[in-house]
């Protein structure tokens, strides 16, 4: 296991047994100072992961498969203050995967109740799965096309409005991904939401920015990784615009949830042949449905023990289809290669069916509990050659939250 992964038994044994004495108690670090209406909070959460990958030849937690057996997927941490108009997050996770020790760190100002301004490092505006906490995820990853296709986290400024039942958010930024090897330069960022009636919500997302390649540093392509981490598709050298467009939409009744969103990444490779001509731009495209079921707790239970306690929590079923392709804009040829200055890029893709469930013990611990499926369309590029599909990963969460 890397070091930065490693992690302290006891300290984890230590949290997951203060949630359980907690229950259903909240407890929150807060100062208040009433005269000038100032207020400061701290949170945040672990989580603990185990995998497993039967069958698969490959090694967890390098190589080509990106998530470890036995990790701390996050350790997140935080504060957060408010004066008058005047707002402010910091967090900080030790664990993060791309090596940001700083998460969020910005200022946020109320020029009206429909309109307010941020400034710092956040996140860029993008999909709904990644618009969303970590620690609310159904399952334990986040959808392919957003860690492979989508915005990260960068520093810049944002303007978040309301204009009856739409909601936009537009923002102008140092690049689309701080630490990420294909981060892009200045990065113009929109996301779109409208509230309609029947709990039903479309969004769309926007960002446009300009790529620029080094060929003494890796290809600053994005990497295809498919739902377990695996990474079936390496980056390429790209270099001009860099285009994402996405959709999506969530649907809520009663006690079911559905979302669906698609992502597509369009690369320029200006100057990236051999001879220094144009090449076809690459094209990375993402599609997921997720389905969420809430069941019914036990109302019935009684008395005060912690079983029947327990039996009143919240559980919470999900199933989803994920999608996720790269190829370029020209047809297929002869010539198709994994190279990454490859006159055609070789079309490759994934689709992966996760189901999983997830029990919120009380306000401070929560367990997850998933099984995917993974089918690669080309062989040569699977985790065993001649092999595309039946991969198999399973994998629980225990998340300590707090406050």
């Amino acid at each position: 296991m890397s070091p930065r992964r490693r992690f302290c038994p006891s300290v984890l044994l230590a949290l997951t047994l203060a949630a359980l004495v907690g229950g259903g108690t909240r407890t929150e670090a807060q100062v208040t100072q009433t005269g000038d209406a100032f207020t400061l909070a701290a949170a945040g959460y672990l989580q603990f992961d185990l995998r497993a990958f039967p069958g698969w030849d490959v090694t967890p937690g390098e190589g080509r498969v990106s998530r470890d057996t036995v990790e701390v997927r996050r350790a997140r941490i935080g504060v957060e203050g408010r004066w008058r108009r005047a707002s402010f997050e910091v967090s900080l996770d030790a664990q993060d995967t791309d090596g940001k020790f700083v998460k969020d760190a910005y200022l946020q100002l109320r020029l009206s109740p429909r309109l307010q301004m941020r400034a710092g490092q956040f996140k860029v505006p993008g999909t709904r799965d990644y618009d969303g906490s970590a620690r609310n995820l159904e399952l334990l990853e986040r959808t392919p096309l957003t860690t492979s296709l989508g915005v990260g986290r960068d520093i810049g400024a944002r303007i978040d409005a309301r204009l009856g039942r739409v909601r936009y958010d537009i923002g102008l930024f140092a690049g689309d991904g701080v630490g990420r090897d294909d981060r892009a330069g200045i990065t113009l960022a929109g996301r779109v939401v409208i509230d309609l009636p029947s709990s039903l919500e479309l969004g769309g997302s926007v960002s446009r920015a300009k790529t620029k390649s080094t060929d003494t540093d890796p290809a600053n392509g994005s990497s295809f990784l498919s739902t377990s981490g695996y990474r079936f598709a390496d980056g390429v050298y790209v270099q001009g615009m860099r285009l994402r467009t996405g959709v999506d939409l969530e649907w809520a009744p009663g006690r079911w949830r559905l979302i669906a969103e698609a992502l597509r990444l369009h690369d320029d490779r200006r100057e990236q042949g051999l001879d220094r001509e144009d090449l076809p731009a690459a094209l990375g495209t993402g599609f997921s449905l997720t389905v969420v079921r809430r069941l019914r707790t036990r109302r019935d239970a009684s008395g005060n023990s912690v079983v029947n306690a327990l039996l009143r929590r919240p559980v919470d079923l999900a199933a989803r289809y994920d999608y996720l392709s790269v190829d370029d804009v020209n047809g297929a040829t002869v010539l198709d290669s994994v190279r990454p200055r490859a006159i055609d890029i070789r079309a490759r893709a994934t689709h992966a069916l996760t189901l999983g469930s997830t029990w919120s013990a009380n306000r401070w611990l929560k367990v997850l509990g998933n099984a995917s499926l993974e089918h690669f369309t080309d062989a040569r590029s699977a985790p065993e050659a001649n092999r595309t599909g039946a991969y198999l990963t399973l994998g629980a969460r225990l998340q300590v939250e707090w406050p």
